[in-house]
């Protein structure tokens, strides 16, 4: 489904014809306008030349482009390391408990014939009350 949106983009008004959701074409809109202003604010000459500006503006939202493209690809490679190492570990786990399976099977094994030499003691039987004759 195609959406029409008009935004305000460098003082003018533009119909957007897009895929994509209204509000985010006034989003992208709105950041373009304001580095339509960033690059007018900080321009030295009171008028600069609209082309100049479509450059400015097309190198400074190629630069943003490349820096998030960059912190994506370093956290998308940390996520990988992570992952690894996560995979790593877990092997590492299940090898330790099969160990300690297989220990505590030899422990039992090796110690049964004298588990069952070992005596089991009873509670005392709790002392039975005697009962006292009164004299009369």
């Amino acid at each position: 489904m195609e959406n029409k949106v008009d935004v305000v983009i460098g003082g003018e008004i533009i119909t957007l014809k897009s895929g994509e959701q209204a509000d985010y074409l006034q989003r992208i809109a709105r950041y373009t306008d304001k580095k339509i202003q960033d690059i007018k604010s900080k321009s030295v000459t009171a008028a600069i030349d609209d082309h100049v500006c479509s450059l400015l503006i097309a190198l400074n939202i190629a630069d943003d482009y490349h820096k998030a493209l960059d912190k994506h690809q370093k956290l998308d490679a940390a996520h990988k390391e992570l992952v690894e190492e996560r995979d790593k570990l877990k092997e590492e786990l299940g090898k330790t408990k099969k160990e300690l399976d297989e220990f505590v099977k030899s422990f039992d094994a090796k110690n049964a014939p004298e588990a069952e030499n070992i005596l089991t003691l009873s509670p005392a039987a709790p002392p039975q009350k005697q009962q006292l004759r009164k004299a009369r």
